[in-house]
């Protein structure tokens, strides 16, 4: 009886907690930014092209640091931090926030895109995402606004939400949007507490291959406020851009991370190869503006792992020199 009353305790706590948190709104006297509005733009470099560089989920402009030393002599470089990222000020919360189809935040993204090329005088740019969620952007815009957009560089990004467990794998876009706003939202990400979150976050050690530097990025990314993280996440695995890949008028490269064969393999980080390796199955298919080069001992970070492979990649596509045969790096 004592057991059976403590256990029921026990729940009635979890419960209570699970309630207390709603991941769905700011935390209490938090103060959000400007709805359209960027996060921070850095400049850099003083060259006749351009480029736009956009940091992933999680992270701020300066995971970019050794790709601006490599390319500001060339490029005038506008290094974005994505609002709510770097301890910038996220957007206010949507009226309805437990709709993610809307894209509400990812849409806010586009319109400070647009104010800044229209407020820099910004021609022909190149688009340079570095992880995941930041490809989405950079492609949508180039879709958009291919008058705008010369070139896009995709660096260690998923297509789109790929379940590890084929069997969860929603099967079109309606579907996709119906698990995250019936389910993946309001039963795990709305109350999902700090240390969960954690626990279940990317894996520490996948993003470069020195441990130090890995972890370091994983505690840059963890810094950002859960209702933040998620309100990007939901809206993004809200999307899936390969169904409009046939209308892109702009030349895309994709340059995917190898991993090594523990973090493949092992069952904490299974995860990787859909994520970032099958979710552009197809891809190439759907258009020949695509180009996909895996990198060959490369984390996640591929710019602190082979910052003169990639580069030497980046150079001949920027040249139009790019061999689309050799797909590995």
């Amino acid at each position: 009886m004592k057991k059976t009353m403590l256990l029921i305790l026990m729940l009635s706590v979890i419960l209570l907690k699970a309630q207390e948190i709603n991941n769905f709104s700011h935390p209490e006297g938090y103060s959000p930014g400007e709805w359209g509005e960027l996060g921070e733009v850095q400049e850099f470099g003083s060259g006749d092209k351009s480029m736009i560089l956009l940091p992933g989920w999680g992270f701020d402009f300066t995971i970019f640091q050794n790709f601006i030393e490599e390319y500001k002599s060339d490029f005038k470089i506008y290094a974005v931090t994505l609002p709510g990222f770097g301890n910038t000020p996220a957007p206010p919360m949507p009226e309805d926030p437990a709709n993610f189809q809307d894209l509400n935040w990812t849409k806010g993204i586009l319109e400070g895109m647009n104010q800044l090329i229209e407020k820099e005088n910004i021609t022909n740019t190149i688009l340079v995402s570095y992880f995941t969620y930041s490809n989405m952007i950079a492609m949508r815009f180039a879709m958009d606004n291919p008058e705008k957009v010369s070139k896009v560089i995709v660096m260690s990004g998923m297509a789109k939400f790929t379940s590890t467990y084929p069997v969860y794998e929603p099967r079109n876009l309606d579907q996709r949007i119906a698990y995250v706003e019936r389910y993946l939202g309001p039963q795990w990400f709305k109350t999902v507490d700090k240390t969960t979150w954690d626990n279940g976050n990317f894996h520490k050690k996948m993003f470069a291959k020195d441990s130090v530097r890995s972890f370091g990025y994983w505690d840059m990314m963890s810094e950002v406020p859960i209702p933040t993280a998620v309100r990007y996440l939901c809206e993004y695995y809200c999307t899936d851009l390969s169904l409009e890949y046939s209308k892109l008028n702009v030349p895309v490269l994709v340059v995917l991370p190898s991993f090594t064969e523990e973090l493949l393999t092992r069952t904490e980080t299974s995860y990787l190869a859909p994520f970032f390796h099958h979710s552009w199955i197809g891809a190439r298919p759907a258009s020949d503006s695509i180009s996909i080069i895996a990198l060959t001992d490369t984390n996640a970070m591929m710019v602190e792992d082979q910052p003169e492979k990639l580069f030497g990649v980046i150079n001949e596509f920027l040249e139009n020199k790019l061999n689309t045969f050799q797909v590995v790096r």
